[in-house]
């Protein structure tokens, strides 16, 4: 933006300055005076573009990193069931060699 704002002040500059010349001027200075001011206005919109594209792309970053921490946070959840799960498959083998036991209890009586 600050680029922008810049180069614009300067062409202004430069044709308010040269603006008084131009009588002056022979036809040939004239013509690099146009090719300077339309050097300048290129450069300008150039600058406008770039701007626009740095803020897509700081758009696009934003994006990402969220993409990226729900993810993460999608990974930890299932680092989190798999835990679950585990624990109570273990919980689950307890019971089944528990009821084993008193399985064979019963048949020793």
């Amino acid at each position: 933006m600050r680029m922008t704002c810049w180069l614009t002040g300067i062409a202004l500059l430069a044709m308010i300055a040269l603006a008084g010349c131009t009588a002056q001027l022979s036809m040939e200075d004239k013509n690099s005076l146009a090719q300077a001011l339309e050097s300048a206005q290129r450069a300008e919109a150039s600058a406008s573009r770039a701007e626009a594209a740095a803020s897509r792309a700081e758009s696009a970053a934003d994006r990402a990193e969220t993409a990226a921490t729900q993810a993460k946070s999608s990974a930890d959840d299932a680092q989190r069931y798999v835990d679950q799960a585990n624990s109570a498959a273990m919980r689950a083998e307890e019971s089944a060699t528990k009821a084993e036991k008193a399985f064979e209890m019963t048949l020793r009586k």
